[in-house]
């Protein structure tokens, strides 16, 4: 007879086999490209962050093309929810309908894509999950990977860092309960803390120097931000903010800007394709100097024009003032393609005859522009369970429970990543956002297991404290006998 252990490891294999058989060979967009050919060659800038294109040039000599990359998040991801589910429910039922979880839209379809968005999202919830397996097991062999998946997600987008710090800061109190006698006082919340805080500054140190170690060509990837503020503050003020140096040819007039401008995405300052007029790149430190200064000089003379740019750019961005989402399963904005996900003719002209894929696409379309795709949905989801585990940590004045400590750390990830946007976002794809719908799911899912586990607390304490009262009462009796 088959062991019952085996059972739900099962089940998540035949979740990453379905899962990769629909989405086989995988998608990749400009980006995702770009990363590639980055991997092949083995010339790496920091235009995107190189730690992905290195480890694609490995993946890359076992399995050519996306493949490898897709198995590689596919697996990440189905192994990652299966151990928080196998952590937080009991019994097979109970698991399995968790699991079901991760077939939700939002969350599934992106697997399709080779993007260092998923690449983050599934290398942090496998990560953490090794962090919490390690809790239950005091296991140091779980804890260390768990925080090398940190490691790695952190240095996959630029901007990663602020969703990985809470969760470094919970493997702090989670390497105290390891090693409670080496570390001492360790155990309390305040060196708990300190631990966790010393964790993120080694990771970060170590991911630091791997990243220039492996960059080759300096881009300054930032100085898209400040193209895309200073054109917005530009228009605004009818004042020309931006340094001629970044002009491709023609130095664009007012006129130009306000064609080539969108607010929810830089292609058409760089790349459009209606006009040779727009700006380059820029390579020369120099030039880049330059605009870093025109940049501070704006937000510091027009800080107000600086602030209702940022604000009109995060509205548009997590999509609170409606239309269409954007690229809600495809990076590029592209009519949907009934026969399947076309991947760059660059590297194969694929369109894929499964009519299972067919069948999947096509079922999904029609919630393109639905409520489950606004950007908005996922950061004020993680808003608000972080809002809620709070409120019960600080009531219960512990984190003893390690679902509560997992639902707040998750959710404060997803809070501080989804918020960081309204400094930085250029873009409104949903990739974006994509980590903060895999921690908001799994937020919801520990924080339900946290209630159950505080209510059924509180109903043994009055248990034990009615016992302990006819106890007394059944002794004061005696007594009086």
């Amino acid at each position: 007879m088959f062991p019952k252990k085996f059972l739900f490891p099962l089940i998540v294999v035949l979740c990453i086999a379905v899962t990769v058989y629909i989405f086989y060979p995988g998608y990749m967009d400009n980006d995702a490209l770009d990363q590639f050919k980055q991997g092949v060659n083995g010339d790496f800038n920091d235009w995107h962050p190189p730690i992905m294109s290195w480890l694609w040039m490995q993946v890359n000599r076992v399995f050519s093309g996306a493949l490898g990359m897709l198995l590689m998040h596919v697996t990440l991801y189905w192994c990652g929810l299966g151990a928080l589910i196998h952590y937080s429910a009991k019994g097979l039922p109970g698991k399995s309908l968790y699991l079901l979880i991760g077939f939700y839209p939002p969350a599934f379809m992106l697997l399709s894509t080779i993007v260092k968005d998923v690449a983050m999202a599934t290398s942090l919830i496998f990560g953490f999950s090794l962090i919490l397996l390690s809790e239950r097991k005091r296991s140091l062999l779980l804890f260390v990977p768990g925080i090398v998946f940190l490691g790695y997600g952190m240095f996959i987008r630029h901007n990663a860092i602020l969703a990985v710090f809470p969760l470094i800061l919970l493997s702090g109190f989670v390497l105290a309960k390891i090693y409670p006698v080496q570390i001492g006082k360790a155990s309390s919340t305040k060196m708990s803390l300190i631990l966790g805080i010393f964790l993120f500054g080694i990771v970060f140190t170590i991911g630091s120097f791997v990243d220039n170690l492996l960059t080759q060509k300096k881009t300054y990837p930032f100085q898209q931000i400040m193209l895309h503020d200073l054109a917005g503050m530009s228009i605004r003020l009818k004042t020309y903010l931006i340094p001629e140096s970044m002009a491709s040819s023609e130095q664009p007039s007012m006129k130009d800007l306000r064609r080539i401008y969108q607010r929810n995405s830089i292609k058409n300052l760089y790349w459009p394709d209606f006009t040779n007029i727009h700006y380059k790149i820029l390579h020369d430190p120099a030039q880049v100097g330059e605009l870093v200064n025109a940049w501070v000089k704006g937000v510091v003379d027009y800080p107000r024009a600086y602030l209702l740019q940022r604000s009109n750019v995060f509205a548009s961005v997590i999509n609170l003032r409606g239309g269409k989402n954007c690229a809600p399963y495809y990076y590029v904005d592209t009519v949907y393609k009934p026969r399947g996900h076309y991947q760059s003719a660059a590297v194969y002209d694929y369109y894929s005859k499964n009519p299972t894929t067919n069948l999947v696409f096509t079922a999904v379309e029609p919630l393109r522009n639905s409520i489950i795709y606004r950007n908005w949905v996922y950061i004020a989801l993680s808003l608000v369970l972080f809002t809620v585990s709070l409120y019960i940590a600080v009531k219960s004045k512990t984190l003893e429970n390690s679902f509560l400590s997992g639902a707040l750390a998750l959710s404060a990830s997803g809070s501080l990543y989804g918020l960081a946007y309204f400094f930085v976002a250029t873009a409104c794809d949903f990739r974006m956002f994509y980590w903060n719908v895999i921690a908001s799911l799994v937020a919801c899912i520990f924080l339900i297991n946290a209630l159950r586990k505080k209510q059924r607390s509180t109903i043994l304490s009055d248990i034990k404290k009615r016992l302990i009262y006819h106890a007394k009462r059944e002794n004061h009796h005696t007594w009086s006998k």
